[in-house]
């Protein structure tokens, strides 16, 4: 049995395992393959995928910026002094700005400009809970895309997921009152994992 937190050993490691609708994934396949080629704002409820898919996109060029503890117009300064250039490999890289909705007005106003000025060589994704924390100048320059789990589909591959992990996990017949209680934190997928390792290791 693993001792480690379920929620980071299966989070997913590909695009083909992240749980998404049969439309977000047409969405976003292409933007995957090509890894990356536009900015945008992913946002949704807390763990519906975001930040996953985001670091999927270009797995060998990212750079994470937690905007939760970097929030302010000093992080936005040093992302414009740092990446003005492609990567030694002469590869574009994607800069994920994590949690972005906390970032300070002062930094808001400062994106604006460095995720334009730094285009040429960049990709910029900001990840938000709350897309309205962020101004509508700042959303404009990002293509939205909503993460938006709560669909009867999703539903039941999530369902299926987490019964595929306890199985891993050598719990074999789960009952099906275990799976109703981690699903009831449905669509966060984090947490309902979490309570399915709460549940059978109890």
């Amino acid at each position: 049995m693993s001792e480690f937190d379920w929620a980071q050993k299966y989070r997913p490691k590909s695009f083909d395992e992240v749980i998404l609708s049969d439309e977000m994934r047409r969405k976003l396949s292409r933007v995957v393959n090509q890894q990356g080629g536009i900015s945008m704002l992913f946002w949704g409820r807390p763990g519906c995928g975001k930040t996953t898919v985001a670091k999927l996109i270009n797995r060998d060029n990212t750079v994470l910026i937690n905007c939760s503890t970097n929030n302010s117009i000093d992080t936005i300064r040093w992302i414009e002094s740092n990446f003005r250039t492609r990567t030694l490999s002469g590869q574009r890289r994607l800069l994920l700005l994590d949690e972005a909705d906390n970032l300070s007005a002062d930094a808001q106003a400062a994106i604006r400009g460095v995720s334009e000025a730094l285009s040429e060589y960049n990709d910029f994704v900001l990840t938000a809970n709350d897309p309205n924390k962020l101004t509508e100048a700042v959303r404009s320059r990002f293509l939205p895309v909503e993460f938006n789990l709560d669909l009867e589909e999703t539903r039941l591959l999530v369902r299926n997921r987490l019964c595929e992990i306890a199985t891993i996990e050598g719990f074999s017949n789960v009952e099906d009152s275990v799976i109703e209680r981690a699903i009831k934190f449905y669509p966060d997928l984090r947490r309902m994992t979490k309570a399915l390792q709460f549940e059978l290791t109890e």
